[in-house]
């Protein structure tokens, strides 16, 4: 029955997962209030709600006791603090031997195209090569224990998203700073489908403490 930290666990589906393959207990953490009451109506629906406590806090700001938890996992959030920052900060709230599981967008190729990367660059800076981040997972004492890449099949939210792009665009078509949001998102969406993942793509990292 582990403890599990679920940083920027948005509605939780991945949080229910856990709660449910693990027996364990999870702190849901995100800045999003919406998003966790989304996630406390899910886990009452299907009789996790116990396990599952919800924290609004910014990742920036844990006070967590050290040694506290067997699990930290994080799904395509650590880019708001940073790979290898939360590789440091994190590891001491790791129980000994405990496990560390985070998603991160990598570059995969050297030569993206220019859309591409112009594109990256501006919505993350200081984005590393996979070859990088397993340079840091060695510097900061984890043992890697695997990776995996996320398969294109996996973007399909992208189909959603889209939906949700257009509808926006009629709500706030007088919020010029909405529509620039709204523009970038969009664009993602673009090079996705022109490039797929073949110069930057999302990896998975199992390291041990």
């Amino acid at each position: 029955r582990p403890t599990i930290l679920d940083v920027g666990c948005g509605t939780g589906r991945t949080t229910i997962e856990l709660a449910k393959i693990s027996n364990g207990k999870i702190i849901a953490l995100d800045i999003n209030q919406v998003f966790l009451n989304i996630l406390k109506n899910n886990a009452e629906a299907v009789n996790i709600a116990e396990q599952i406590q919800t924290i609004n806090r910014d990742m920036h700001s844990m006070d967590f006791e050290e040694n506290s938890f067997d699990v930290i996992w994080s799904e395509n959030s650590v880019f708001s603090l940073g790979f290898e920052r939360a590789l440091k900060e994190w590891r001491g709230l790791l129980k000994k031997k405990g496990y560390l599981v985070v998603s991160d967008l990598v570059i995969l190729k050297d030569d993206p195209p220019d859309d591409a990367k112009k594109y990256w660059e501006l919505v993350y800076p200081g984005l590393k090569t996979h070859d990088e981040h397993l340079k840091m997972i060695k510097a900061q004492g984890y043992k890697l224990i695997s990776y995996f890449f996320l398969p294109d099949t996996y973007y399909s939210c992208y189909d959603l998203l889209e939906q949700k792009i257009a509808a926006f665009r009629e709500k706030y078509r007088e919020n010029k700073q909405y529509l620039k949001e709204l523009d970038l998102n969009q664009k993602e969406i673009d090079l996705f489908r022109k490039y797929g993942t073949k110069y930057y793509g999302c990896i998975f990292y199992i390291m041990q403490n």
